[in-house]
């Protein structure tokens, strides 16, 4: 039986997710989705599985342009596992969406509470200390639930969630391009390119060894929190400034938190490296073996 996890993680919760499911249901191909990457692995799979984080209430662009451009087994089982703090949104109405025109659907569905990573807003929350282990095992439950192929009707986006969306998330959806340009670096970098390898937007080039935004950026903030020498810094980008100036009173209020002081944890999951980042694929292959911390 052949199966594939297509994941997006900038910060490591989802691919901490993805890794611990293909233990649970075992012999399955990790596959990174990156900007303009491709697969055919999907085209005869008989399992197939997405996980990826919730951005401004939906899936991550790229993980939309990667999943369209995809060939998936109709007769396949295909399920979505959606990482976030505290609203899921729409990430699995999106998907299915997408799914519906290939002439499949989502089987599963399920968020899955994590540490919430966005430093250049606000220190990580609920506490790693704690979440990370019970986001743990409840990947783990999940895991278990796919390997027995369960079906599992995924949840829409709430009623007044809705209601919030074109007021919440449009007004940053409509300066998303200007994001990038908060980010600046210090003395402190040492031009090691790790940012630009990281980057799965493929948003950072180099210039006399410095990263250089380029205007396609998601906010996924991985060049910022697998830095090496904390060299990334970041301050409200001009087009942020003006929408803190002539927004409502909800986007002030979150753009007035905009910035990353010297002591903002950096939060990345503790169980996923650069290195793990940086791999295309890779093929976890048996459910038996032992996981960390789970």
């Amino acid at each position: 039986m052949k199966k594939v996890i297509y994941c997006f993680s900038g910060t490591g919760n989802s691919l901490r997710t993805a890794k611990i499911i293909a233990k649970q249901i075992g012999e399955t191909t990790i596959v990174s989705v990156r900007e303009g990457a491709t697969s055919d692995l999907a085209a005869d799979a008989d399992v197939i599985g997405f996980v990826c984080p919730v951005y401004e209430w939906d899936m991550p662009e790229p993980m939309k342009r990667f999943v369209e451009r995809l060939s998936i087994h109709a007769d396949a089982y295909v399920f979505m596992v959606a990482t976030y703090v505290l609203i899921h949104g729409r990430c699995f109405e999106s998907m299915d969406s997408i799914l519906k025109k290939k002439g499949t659907r989502l089987h599963y569905g399920k968020p899955l509470r994590c540490v919430g990573s966005q430093c250049v807003a606000y220190e990580p929350f609920p506490t790693p200390r704690l979440m990370v282990e019970r986001s743990d095992r409840e990947a783990k439950k999940i895991g278990k639930e796919i390997a027995s192929k369960k079906h599992r009707s995924y949840p829409r986006m709430a009623f007044l969630t809705r209601r919030l969306y074109n007021r919440m998330m449009m007004p940053f959806k409509q300066v998303q391009y200007d994001y990038d340009q908060g980010f600046y670096v210090s003395d402190r970098c040492k031009g090691c390119g790790l940012c630009q390898r990281l980057c799965p937007c493929k948003d950072i080039t180099l210039s006399d060894g410095h990263p250089v935004w380029n205007h396609n950026c998601i906010g996924c903030n991985a060049c910022v929190v697998y830095c090496p020498s904390k060299a990334i810094m970041f301050k409200t980008p001009e087009a942020y400034r003006i929408l803190g100036e002539t927004g409502n009173l909800t986007t002030r209020a979150v753009i007035r938190r905009l910035g990353l002081p010297e002591n903002r944890t950096r939060y990345h999951n503790p169980y996923i490296s650069d290195k793990d980042l940086c791999v295309p694929n890779e093929t976890q292959k048996d459910s038996k073996a032992g996981f960390d911390a789970v």
